[in-house]
């Protein structure tokens, strides 16, 4: 079983579900956790009452309106199933209090995410170091760094992780970079509407550097993640 954790203030549910479903069509059970703030991904299932479900959702789960981690494996084991019957479990998180402390020491992978927006970029320093606080985690945990919604400007990579210097934490791995344009915001708008995860009409470069962050992620060889990618384009719910 691999746990990942997405932390940030940034909306990255759309780039969560497009990893679910390239991972369910690997041929792996997926868990996708909601912990934002706004439990936003009931709106993409239809699911937006608030009662704790756990929805089937184009071939994974989806655990919806948990107040904490734990809530949702409590919840599982009151229905018979436990996290660990999950290949993975991949947790949406912004707020320091939804993941307990084992979850964030034990976490095969943890992922640091921003956009290109300034307050998203200056609050992240803050938030880190309110999470080693509350959770008494030591400073050698390790994240990974992706920037999304990457556009054409001249604010260069380096300059916008420098947000982030001094952070309690350390960063490993290559940064990534997810480009935006137009076709890709039409894709996100027309799966949330539609309730569904479409990868095919995703645009090339976005598709390319999906497989890219897929590779880091779970180690797998270029050949089988573009190979996956198109099994997933082609499953329907």
């Amino acid at each position: 079983m691999q746990t990942w954790i997405f932390a940030g203030l940034c909306e990255k549910n759309d780039l969560l579900l497009y990893l679910s479903k390239i991972l369910t069509a690997s041929g792996k059970r997926v868990l996708l956790v909601d912990g934002t703030l706004q439990q936003k991904y009931g709106y993409w299932t239809g699911e937006v009452q608030h009662s704790l479900r756990i929805t089937e959702f184009e071939g994974f789960d989806i655990a919806s309106h948990f107040v904490t981690s734990n809530a949702v494996e409590t919840h599982l084991e009151a229905n018979g199933e436990k996290v660990e019957s999950y290949d993975y479990t991949i947790y949406d998180i912004e707020t320091s209090h939804f993941a307990s402390r084992d979850l964030w020491l034990a976490a095969d992978i943890r992922v640091w995410v921003s956009n290109y927006e300034r307050y998203n970029l200056e609050r992240g320093k803050l938030w880190l170091k309110q999470l080693l606080e509350e959770k008494s985690l030591p400073v050698e945990l390790s994240f990974q760094r992706i920037l999304i919604n990457a556009v054409d400007c001249k604010l260069e990579e380096r300059y916008l992780w420098a947000y982030l210097d001094g952070s309690p934490f350390v960063w490993t791995g290559d940064a990534l970079l997810l480009p935006w344009d137009e076709l890709t915001a039409a894709v996100k708008l027309e799966n949330e509407h539609h309730r569904r995860v479409l990868l095919a009409p995703l645009s090339r470069n976005y598709k390319k550097s999906l497989c890219r962050l897929v590779e880091q992620l779970t180690g797998w060889e270029s050949v089988y993640s573009r190979r996956t990618m198109k099994e997933a384009e082609r499953m329907r719910a």
